[in-house]
């Protein structure tokens, strides 16, 4: 780490997952699954990078609605991406591993997906 704001280090890793996404669905083989995987991710340091921002310790869960929750302690305001997060979890482990009754998304949730995640991190730098 350098002597930059320790949130930094965690929005530089969210913006890699989102060009991750981003790429997944470039034309010719898209994979939407990885697209989501990405975003959910994205949204997941971006979330984790505001609570260290706030010297806020939280568990190191995956779990992007419990992580919304702890923003929301100190800012109320995070409230407001409760949804995109519910939508955003779904993703964190049902794309990587076989799970029974997860339907993998199609192109237009990844889609969705992206833009989510780029509301998400939008949202978090306009709070700091």
């Amino acid at each position: 780490m350098s002597g930059r704001p320790p949130e930094q280090d965690w929005f530089e890793k969210a913006e890699q997952d989102l060009e991750m996404a981003r790429r997944a669905m470039l034309p010719g083989d898209p994979i939407p699954e990885m697209a989501c995987y990405h975003a959910q991710q994205c949204a997941e340091k971006y979330l984790k990078g505001f609570l260290v921002s706030r010297s806020h310790s939280f568990n190191f869960v995956h779990d992007l609605y419990y992580l919304t929750q702890e923003c929301a302690q100190r800012q109320p305001a995070f409230s407001e991406l409760e949804l995109a997060a519910e939508t955003l979890g779904r993703y964190g482990a049902g794309v990587r591993y076989p799970m029974e009754n997860f339907v993998d998304p199609v192109e237009e949730e990844a889609w969705e997906a992206i833009r989510l995640a780029e509301e998400v991190a939008t949202f978090v730098k306009s709070q700091l």
